[in-house]
């Protein structure tokens, strides 16, 4: 039950539709207190109260299920992770090394600090990041080569960190979730399925990951869909039907009872 709470009823909702199968969720033992505290003493920041109390029910969180596209090709797509404790780990070891290296310099860093600017999708509007020599970024996960899913704290005194998207190649920032709770809520009403937070990023859903979505959830596509901005004009008139001259179908020519007779006698 605890799983099934926690998922939101998540398994049977996929059971229940066509061609989904292999419907699988990892349990794993709950987390100690002593390690929370250790992993909370060596970052120097403190896990929010529900991402502290989902470790303390499980050590991370592994839920997945395959797609049957044929009768002889199943694989599995759908996929909700959260790590283990220990595997959330900084994005970048020093913080300070990056924010004094000069543009001009020839070291090479990664340059996610640069760049604090993020656009919050669902309002529209330009945010920023207060991001400082203090502030701690934890990467959740990875989206292929594309994105990363970051746990971000602007200064470790915070108790309420955002969860961030992390365009890879832009290193644009995007906002996904106020909390954990919210993120994993997410995850549960995308259903799993890959590459999801994709829809909030400005590049958008891979081609055969969109085929899944409308297949499974269209729903989740029709605030993005760009066909929702074109105008459709009703008409109430009567659409233009063609007459047909019945005259066009006739082979013979008609003709009078003497040209019959006449056409006999001769």
């Amino acid at each position: 039950m605890f799983y099934e709470n926690l998922s939101l009823g998540l398994a049977k909702v996929l059971n229940n539709i066509p061609r989904i199968t292999n419907v699988t969720l990892e349990k794993r033992l709950p987390c100690e207190k002593a390690q929370v505290t250790a992993w909370e003493s060596r970052h120097n920041v403190y896990l929010p109260d529900d991402m502290k109390r989902f470790y303390l029910s499980t050590d991370g969180f592994n839920f997945y299920w395959s797609y049957q596209y044929s009768p002889n090709d199943v694989r599995r797509v759908g996929h909700i992770h959260f790590p283990h404790l220990i595997q959330i780990t900084l994005v970048r070891d020093n913080i300070d090394t990056i924010l004094t290296v000069s543009p001009n310099t020839t070291l090479t860093v990664p340059p996610i600090i640069r760049q604090s600017n993020y656009v919050d999708l669902s309002s529209g509007n330009l945010d920023h990041l207060n991001l400082n020599s203090r502030s701690k970024i934890f990467e959740l996960s990875t989206i292929a080569n594309l994105a990363k899913v970051c746990l971000v704290y602007e200064t470790p005194e915070s108790s309420s960190p955002k969860i961030f998207l992390l365009e890879t190649n832009s290193l644009r920032w995007q906002f996904l979730a106020e909390s954990f709770t919210e993120y994993l809520r997410m995850s549960i009403a995308h259903l799993g399925l890959p590459y999801w937070e994709l829809c909030f990023s400005s590049c958008g859903l891979p081609a055969w990951t969109e085929q899944l979505f409308l297949l499974l959830a269209p729903h989740l596509l029709e605030k993005n869909d760009n066909r929702r901005l074109k105008n459709i004009v009703c008409i109430n008139e009567n659409p233009p039907y063609n007459v047909l001259d019945p005259a066009v179908f006739r082979t013979k020519l008609r003709c009078s009872r003497q040209t019959q007779k006449m056409r006999l006698n001769n």
